[in-house]
């Protein structure tokens, strides 16, 4: 009687465990379609988003709620305070797996880097890069960091690390480009240029950066002359 007491307790046990399992994952599941519909939704009208995202994140709409509040705030125009609430969200005890908070401090440095801090920037992605040291984008946040405050041979070197990992990366040759037109290192910055180019054509930013190197190369010739 003991014995059969123990299994059907056994058992209670074990379908009580995967009823709630099954629960938290339905759960996780209608917060991620909400997640998902309420960034899509700044879009269409990012103060409506925005309240929307307040009122659920009373509600207990955890890290995907405030994820969507700080999203629409930067659509707002308020990147210095989109960026504080992301870093506070990466580091916070509701800020999810690694690979969400590194996603939420690659966003921040980004944020920041529109907000022109380039600090704050830098410590972003510093944050992120102690979680994930090989991760590309916060890698060419903090170059970018770098840059912003006029420290390009630190950028070039991360960026050089990045083209380790990834050697077709547009946007990390043409930062590096830019890093060694800044250091005066014309030949090698044009070589970087081309490539990014000849992998992104029809990126504006990396013709007229193409255009300036060829500029300073051909001076550079003039005065040799």
């Amino acid at each position: 009687m003991t014995r059969h007491f123990a299994s059907v307790a056994c058992l209670m046990s074990g379908a009580l465990f995967f009823s709630t399992s099954a629960l938290a994952a339905d759960l996780t599941t209608k917060f991620d379609v909400r997640h998902k519909a309420c960034l899509e939704s700044i879009a269409d009208d990012a103060q409506q988003a925005y309240e929307i995202a307040l009122q659920w994140r009373s509600e207990g709409g955890g890290r995907r709620a405030k994820h969507c509040v700080a999203m629409a705030l930067f659509a707002l125009g308020h990147e210095d305070e989109a960026a504080y609430r992301l870093d506070a969200l990466a580091a916070g005890p509701d800020g999810g797996a690694v690979d969400t908070r590194v996603k939420h401090y690659s966003e921040a440095a980004n944020f920041w880097l529109t907000a022109n801090e380039a600090e704050k920037a830098y410590a972003s992605a510093s944050a992120g890069l102690k979680l994930k040291y090989d991760h590309l984008d916060l890698r060419i946040a903090r170059a970018r960091a770098y840059a912003l405050s006029g420290r390009y041979d630190y950028a070039e070197t991360d960026l050089t690390s990045v083209l380790t990992l990834d050697p077709s990366h547009a946007s990390a040759l043409r930062y590096r480009a830019d890093a060694r037109f800044k250091l005066d290192k014309f030949n090698d910055a044009h070589m970087d240029i081309e490539a990014a180019l000849k992998l992104d054509p029809t990126s504006v930013e990396t013709a007229l950066l193409r255009g300036q190197i060829r500029e300073a190369i051909r001076m550079a010739e003039v005065e040799t002359e």
